[in-house]
């Protein structure tokens, strides 16, 4: 079920931001695991859609399904994607201040013109965009914990440029995670995560560094599963028409085994 509320006090998301660092984890290149070769071509899969949840002359909040890339890629089977999509009807104004990965579901904002996208950007840039994920993981982790680990791009045995933990020595930049336990399972935990930083593939690399990586994320030495169990819960902004803070959150359409959530 999709939800939207326009907040002026901050809820569990800016909780978690401020989350003391009772159980601080060094993610280390120690932890890092074999990043496995690509298995599939890339492109948008068959049935991903997504939903307009908000729509105004500046802004779009869309909930983006799994599977669907975000930007065209340079090669025509990748043209196909939530941005090609979205201009189709909207024009080629529409423009990007962030981005999801293609099998992350959930909630984003595109803006419609350039004063939009501006203001937009400036907001991420400096941080003012409150973000939370929820993600089903391998185990059970500590209840609470902040993750810490520089992360960059390698290149893989096979040829491919993955991102992965790298030392700000060696390259990487510094990002940090926070985290806590939402619901657990047998052999499994479903976890509300804020990344505090917003690198590429940031939330994948830490999960996995200490050894609870994402279900589905076969790239990072997730188990099998039928999508990558990672979902843009709640993004919390403020549109550059009101200046007002606003948040639009979507439940994650998986539970801590990584199967749908009980109705």
């Amino acid at each position: 079920m999709l939800r939207c509320c326009a907040l002026i006090a901050a809820g569990t998301a800016e909780a978690l931001t401020t989350l003391t660092a009772r159980r601080r984890i060094r993610a280390t290149a120690r932890r890092r695991i074999a990043l496995s070769a690509a298995k599939d071509d890339g492109a948008t899969l068959p049935g991903a859609t997504y939903e307009v949840l908000h729509e105004d002359d500046d802004i779009l909040v869309v909930d983006k399904g799994a599977g669907l890339l975000f930007v065209p890629g340079r090669q025509p089977h990748k043209h196909d994607s939530l941005i090609s999509r979205v201009r189709s009807t909207r024009g080629d104004a529409v423009g990007v201040a962030h981005r999801l990965d293609r099998d992350t579901s959930g909630i984003c904002v595109l803006a419609k013109t350039k004063a939009a996208l501006r203001a937009l950007s400036i907001q991420f840039q400096d941080r003012q965009v409150n973000k939370t994920y929820v993600g089903a993981v391998a185990g059970v982790p500590a209840a609470e914990g902040v993750i810490d680990g520089a992360i960059g791009k390698i290149l893989t045995p096979e040829g491919y440029n993955r991102v992965a933990l790298l030392s700000e020595a060696e390259g990487g930049r510094a990002a940090t995670t926070a985290y806590r336990v939402l619901e657990t399972a047998e052999h499994s935990a479903l976890l509300e995560l804020a990344p505090r930083t917003g690198r590429a593939h940031q939330l994948r690399v830490h999960l996995a560094s200490i050894g609870h990586p994402l279900l589905g994320d076969a790239l990072h030495g997730g188990a099998a599963h039928e999508r990558l169990c990672l979902h843009s819960a709640r993004l919390a902004f403020a549109p550059p028409a009101t200046k007002r803070p606003v948040a639009f959150a979507s439940d994650a359409p998986f539970d801590a085994t990584g199967g749908p959530p009980p109705r």
